[in-house]
């Protein structure tokens, strides 16, 4: 796998793990330095201003303008740190309805979320919800948003882990519905980025969809595929079963023993 090379933040040449208080207080201590240099300059080496009474106008004014722009920024921070705790509740308020088979409302909270801060776990968590609440036409919707330029763009699914969990649910929504056929092509994607770049298992609470209604109504083939796929994901197969799924035996039984070779 290409190494990709990060590119190097302005902040990070001047701090080690610059945090958004450190990034903040370094740019206030410069607009302040800024304002004190230039009414220096103005009141006492260019000589633009004569005159004690002027000069006092003129301080006031940089003063006042100063005060401004540090009102600003303080009503900024305010904000950012109001927003960022606001975030913070609505992604563990949705964990704890999705918990709780709140489906809907943990779908809530997590859209209402991902307008504040477009995030990756956020965007599938909500995803899996619209899945468990058996809302396939808004979830193709989403998925449709998070194939567009301006989506990729901003990296949002920057990570692979990332894009094989949409991949994922992608195949779980097809075998829901029985569409076997476009499941196999999503499974096929995932196959493919595991086995290039080597990926372990996923980090990610598979039992949500297993516990669904969706889930629960699932027979045959499809239920196997999807079975299989989890357990793929997991990485809890023996080799040669591994093997076998890869090569696009998705739907064979893969908890079956493997019959013991005859003794000579």
């Amino acid at each position: 796998m290409a190494i990709k090379k990060v590119r190097t933040d302005f902040w990070e040449g001047i701090f080690e793990f610059p945090t958004f208080n450190i990034r903040f207080i370094s740019t206030l201590s410069a607009v302040l330095l800024a304002f004190i240099f230039v009414g220096y300059l103005i009141l006492f080496r260019l000589d633009i201003i004569t005159g004690t009474s002027d000069q006092i106008a003129a301080l006031n004014l940089i003063i006042q303008s100063a005060t401004l722009v540090l009102g600003a920024f303080a009503t900024y921070y305010a904000l950012r740190q109001l927003v960022e705790t606001r975030f913070n509740s609505l992604d563990e308020s949705g964990m704890q309805e999705l918990k709780r088979g709140h489906y809907s409302r943990a779908f809530d909270k997590w859209r209402e979320a991902f307008y504040i801060r477009p995030d990756a776990s956020v965007f599938i968590n909500m995803s899996e919800a619209l899945l468990l609440v058996g809302d396939y036409d808004t979830f193709d919707q989403y998925v449709q948003m998070s194939q567009q330029r301006s989506f990729s763009k901003r990296q949002i699914l920057a990570e692979l882990s990332d894009q094989i969990l949409v991949l994922y649910l992608r195949a779980a929504r097809h075998l829901i519905v029985k569409n076997q056929g476009e499941a196999n092509l999503r499974i096929a994607e995932i196959i493919e980025l595991i086995k290039n770049n080597n990926l372990p298992s996923l980090n990610w609470d598979f039992i949500d969809l297993q516990r669904s209604d969706g889930y629960s109504r699932l027979d045959g083939e499809c239920k196997v595929t999807l079975d299989n796929l989890i357990s793929y994901l997991q990485n809890t197969m023996i080799t040669i079963k591994k093997e076998d799924f890869e090569s696009g035996h998705y739907a064979s039984i893969l908890n079956e023993p493997i019959p013991a070779t005859p003794n000579p």
